[in-house]
């Protein structure tokens, strides 16, 4: 089925905001087959909603955006007018716009009313992340979907639509896959030229994004998509961190969890990046306790007590200083494990000698203490996601080696 998205907002055509939607949408619906084969990026206009549905013909119509209370947000209004479908106040759709309201203690005015004006025979995708809920109907040929703009509101909501789709397509595709981390695409590509060969019944498909790889199988046969597998895995497992569906901070706080071991952090060009992926998976509590942002000299040599004389030597963006941030916050927390990272995020203060992205780790776990540095290109807030997955990744790799 071909597919058309439309983004609606300003903000993505002054550059302001990038439309991360649609490469969210678009990798989602490749998996089960489905191509976007069209998309268009328009204002809050009524007349460019008009001319924009005028001329598609796919089967499938994604709108995002324009979904909200305001006066401006008239996706809604004019997708119905345009396609002349009966709407009614949905009450179940209501009724969960006013317990979002009641969890936040804010009082809902009736310019929200407006966003449970659905279509009588559609699907509600229902938002439990704001108040603006997501819609399917059918008319004309045409599978209609209205999804709100907000990426953590979509995302949820993809999971339905895809679900939808699926039904609708007549070839049935099996799609699954791996992420990758510690390799980049590129290199991963000049090592898969065989392995496509050999399985030209299986769609492989790389997402790349900073510090991992996603690869995407996709088959008719089961089978076939599972073999395929089986042996990607074989050759690359040690680049392998999880499904498609996890997490590397997910995975280090279940290898925690399962190895009942206690976490403690020490971040200083990450800003407690680290710390901050870690709390946002659910039971971290059972597995850290506690993490600190040391950016300053000072805090090294107070809160850590990394010696004035190693950061004279060494400066703070050394193994030496990464290996007593380590050493010492495990001896202050009596944790089972800890992670350091200090380096130099830039975009300013690198030199000939210590660069622009230079980072170095420490890890102490058991008796064992390592160190590793690596240089990572990007902005400045690249170069600190970057930093946080290579240092999740010391840790998963440690913690596996115990297993």
């Amino acid at each position: 089925m071909k597919t058309a998205v439309v983004t609606v907002g300003k903000e993505i055509l002054t550059g302001k905001t990038i439309n991360t939607n649609l490469t969210t949408i678009a990798r989602k619906l490749k998996e089960i087959g489905i191509d976007v084969s069209r998309s268009f990026v328009i204002d809050d206009d009524k007349e460019e909603y008009m001319k924009i549905l005028k001329i598609i013909d796919e089967k499938v119509v994604i709108f995002t955006g324009g979904l909200g209370p305001t006066i401006d947000d008239i996706t809604r209004e004019t997708v119905y007018e345009y396609f002349n479908v009966p709407i009614e106040i949905k009450e179940d759709a209501l009724d969960t716009i006013q317990k979002y309201f009641d969890r936040m203690h804010i009082e809902k005015k009736n310019s929200n009313d407006k966003q449970a004006l659905l279509p009588i025979d559609s699907i509600v995708l229902n938002n439990n992340h704001g108040t603006a809920p997501g819609v399917i109907f059918e008319v004309n040929n045409q599978i209609i979907i209205l999804l709100p703009g907000p990426p953590n509101e979509l995302k949820p909501m993809l999971e339905d639509v895809i679900s939808y789709l699926k039904r609708k397509t007549k070839t049935f595709l099996y799609s699954n896959g791996f992420n990758l981390v510690g390799i980049g695409e590129s290199t991963m590509e000049d090592t898969l030229q065989d392995f496509y060969k050999a399985y030209k019944e299986v769609n492989v498909a790389p997402y790349a994004s900073p510090g991992e790889v996603k690869y995407v199988f996709t088959s008719e046969d089961k089978q076939k998509m599972h073999q395929a597998m089986d042996a990607f895995k074989q050759k690359y497992n040690k680049y392998i961190y999880g499904n498609l569906d996890d997490t590397l901070e997910g995975i280090v706080v279940n290898l925690l969890r399962h190895e009942h071991q206690i976490l403690s952090i020490a971040e200083s060009c990450t800003g407690g990046l680290v710390a901050s992926r870690i709390t946002k998976v659910d039971g971290a509590s059972n597995c850290f306790h506690e993490s600190f942002v040391t950016y300053s000299n000072e805090a090294k040599m107070k809160y850590l007590n990394v010696s004035e004389e190693t950061l004279k030597q060494f400066g703070a963006v050394s193994e030496e200083t990464a290996l007593e941030m380590a050493i010492n916050l495990k001896q202050n927390t009596k944790a089972d494990i800890t992670i350091s990272i200090t380096g130099i995020a830039g975009p300013t203060g690198g030199t000939l000698e210590k660069p622009v992205g230079l980072v170095y780790f420490g890890l102490a776990h058991k008796d064992k203490v390592i160190s590793k540095h690596r240089i990572f290109n990007g902005s400045r807030e690249i170069i600190q996601f970057r930093a946080s997955q290579f240092a999740l990744d010391m840790i998963r790799k440690e913690l596996l080696k115990a297993i």
